[in-house]
């Protein structure tokens, strides 16, 4: 009787592991040896279930997500029933996002191993087994393989473990043979991916006849020659507080303020000037600048949320390394590829290659030219046909994007093989046409319509770009544009101070489109040293001096960073689940203050007001009142100078230099002063006093 149920036994033992062979579940039950499933390892770290990928073992398998290497680890324990070799086998389901270098520690009867195990690789087993090696083991002793990520990209995976005899394993290789490997289905092979050209700027056959204004004296000269009345310069600490805001983008610091105040040179305001042009952040300010005129106007796509750290980066990198405002403005319309390989592609890419989208923003950004209400009709109020618009847009018709759900980086810019524009309800299709200019052929590539429009658009001959650049600049600087809004220099819109403009515009060609010659002449003018005379825009005294405003969420950022030592902290994002399978990314502080203070750059002063969301946060955000802890040992900025400075008086001063950037007045200096004797609890007191001075209307004013 029992050789016929050993055979029976067999014969089931055999037809279930050719089951599970074809099966895409394997019931460990089933298979011979010592079989763990990850359901039975000791896990450390956050893993994550999944059944995507077939086949696998018991009820599915675990994953690292790709995230937190080196954090997570599985560890499987057994006793073997007698000593001798045994092979080792890892379970997993094979793709090709998958780690290729997983470390698993093997602990046996000599010791501890270390393997590596390539999981892009199709496993030997069909159940979805490999052996990593063959080791000794001894009865009776506990032994473990411990399956980690450290030092590993992509996806770890963790299905289980098999301990097999040799004999056991060339039975298996038998039983559980993997099915055939499927041939590859040929596939036309993708046409090479154009490179992006190679910028030239164009030599200047016809100068502009316009006087340039390269120094400050000569932009002094023509002011009071166009009838601007002349002002008190503001003192040096004022001086350096808007400079520095100006350029790069926040308050100075304490060392810097001391710096300068024991500069007694007579040229101390030029070489403060150079100083920051020539400082890293001047790019960063820039950077921060012109990322939040493009991201103003646009929209992510479904389960998308755009980063835009690449692009500011690119941006600092390419205005700190003297790039001319040409040559960037060209790279962002023609460039192709990923925008995690290529942050230039953000322009295109961010807008998903919408032509109509990009028509309107590139003559908005680049010309300061609002050309959008011509898309569905004739513009309403100047002479623009719709032929003008949709003339714009046909630059774009072979361009298209495809999106990288949840990882904008991965979003790709590439060319169309084919693709005409065509206005609304109309059978013909529309040449592409310079806005009021030339027009180029139908039927060329994606890159031969996008090169020729980048050259056109940066030309020294195209009317607006230069202005339009210069027109920013002046607003900044100034707080008025030549025109305001800034973004509309064509029709119906009057410039104010015309002759000036154009003598900008024209220096800032003839030095190669250099953003800091702009600024340079600007910064070093009597006009942006002194207070403004008048609060009315419309009025020409307007421009006596620079005037107060509203400063940018970064500019803000930058300014607590530099007063309370603000950090920019970043919670880990949310795992995945199988109901949030695109989790939003965390707001980094630097975020929150952005969320909070941020604006287009572009919007007029008049219809940029303080809200009560901008009060609330620095009133109760966590990581501002977290820097405003004076308690010994918090080793804030407050903590450490009260331990080292026993005067009251000294402490007030250092705290407004710090936030403020100038130093109280008596009667300020008398109130805080009084609040310190009147609190029991000094450090209380100093809280109270910074707190205050970070939650003034100053502290968020460029003045």
């Amino acid at each position: 009787m029992r050789l016929p149920s050993l055979l029976m036994l067999a014969a089931g033992l055999l037809l279930s592991t050719i089951s599970c062979v074809a099966s895409a579940q394997t019931d460990p039950a089933s298979l011979t040896g010592i079989v763990i499933d990850d359901a039975d390892a000791d896990l450390t770290g956050d893993w994550a279930s999944s059944t995507s990928t077939k086949p696998f073992l018991g009820e599915g398998y675990i994953h690292d997500g790709a995230e937190g290497k080196g954090e997570k680890s599985a560890v499987f324990s057994f006793i073997v029933p007698d000593s001798g070799k045994r092979h080792v086998l890892i379970a997993y389901s094979q793709n090709s996002n998958r780690a290729t270098k997983v470390p698993i520690t093997i602990e046996h009867a000599e010791g501890e191993s270390l393997v590596h195990l390539d999981q892009t690789k199709r496993t030997e087993l069909g159940t979805g087994f490999t052996s990593v090696g063959e080791f000794p083991f001894k009865e009776g002793e506990t032994a473990t393989v411990s399956i980690g990520n450290v030092g590993t990209t992509q996806h770890v995976i963790v299905d289980g473990i098999r301990l097999l005899t040799a004999k056991e394993f060339e039975t298996a290789k038998k039983n559980e043979k993997a099915p055939p490997k499927p041939k590859p289905v040929a596939k036309k092979p993708a046409p090479p991916r154009p490179k992006p050209p190679v910028f030239i700027r164009a030599t200047v056959e016809n100068p502009s006849t316009t006087a340039t204004v390269a120094t400050g004296e000569q932009l002094q000269k023509l002011l009071t020659e166009a009838g601007i009345p002349d002002g008190e310069l503001v003192d040096d600490v004022k001086f350096l507080r808007r400079v520095s805001l100006d350029v790069v983008g926040r308050r100075p610091t304490l060392e810097e303020y001391r710096a300068y105040l024991a500069d007694e040179s007579a040229t101390r305001r030029q070489a403060t000037v150079d100083r920051l042009l020539a400082s890293p952040d001047f790019g960063l300010n820039q950077a921060n600048y012109w990322s939040d005129v493009i991201a103003a106007r646009q929209q992510e796509p479904e389960l998308t949320f755009h980063d835009y750290k690449p692009f500011r980066a690119w941006l600092a990198s390419e205005f700190n390394a003297g790039k001319g405002w040409d040559e960037i403005a060209f790279q962002m319309v023609t460039s192709v590829g990923t925008v995690g390989e290529r942050p230039q592609n953000t322009f295109i890419g961010f807008h998903q290659g919408d032509r109509n989208r990009l028509a309107g923003e590139t003559t908005r950004v680049f010309l300061s030219l609002k050309i959008a209400c011509a898309q569905c009709h004739d513009h309403p109020f100047v002479d623009m046909p719709q032929e003008q618009f949709h003339g714009m847009a046909a630059f774009f018709a072979r361009t298209t994007v495809k999106i990288a759900q949840n990882n904008s980086n991965g979003i790709d810019v590439l060319p169309a093989e084919k693709g005409e524009h065509k206005m609304p309800g109309a059978k013909e299709a529309l040449h592409p046409t310079f806005f009021q200019g030339d027009a180029i052929k139908t039927g060329l590539s994606d890159l031969a319509r996008r090169e020729p429009l980048g050259y056109w658009l940066v030309s020294s001959e195209n009317p607006y770009f230069a202005r339009s650049f210069t027109n920013h600049i002046w607003a900044r600087l100034m707080g008025r544009g030549f025109y305001d809004p800034i973004d509309h220099m064509g029709e119906g819109s009057e410039p104010r101070l015309a002759g000036i403009h154009d003598g900008l515009a024209a220096h800032f060609v003839a030095s190669s489109f250099d953003p800091r010659s702009v600024f340079r002449v600007i910064l070093n003018s009597k006009t942006y040293q002194r207070a403004a005379r008048s609060g009315d825009p419309e009025a020409e005294e307007f421009f006596t001096g620079a005037t107060p405003k509203k400063l940018r969420g970064d500019e803000v950022f930058d300014s607590l960073a530099a007063a309370i030592e603000l950090p920019d902290v970043k919670p880990p994002i949310d795992k995945k689940t199988a109901a949030v399978r695109f989790p939003i990314p965390p707001k980094s502080t630097r975020d929150l203050v952005n969320e909070a203070f941020g604006f287009d750059p572009s919007t007029q002063d008049a219809l940029l007001t303080r809200t009560m969301k901008q009060a609330m946060f620095l009133i109760n955000n966590a990581q501002i009142r977290k820097q405003v802890d004076g308690k010994e040992g918090s080793e804030t900025v407050l903590a450490r100078l009260l331990k080292a400075e026993p005067d009251n008086n000294k402490v007030i001063d250092v705290l407004y230099a710090r936030v403020l950037a100038r130093l109280p007045s008596d009667r300020e200096r008398e109130i805080v002063a009084d609040h310190v004797k009147n609190i029991d609890n000094r450090e209380e007191a100093f809280e109270d006093v910074l707190w205050s001075l970070l939650n003034s209307a100053e502290f968020t004013t460029r003045n």
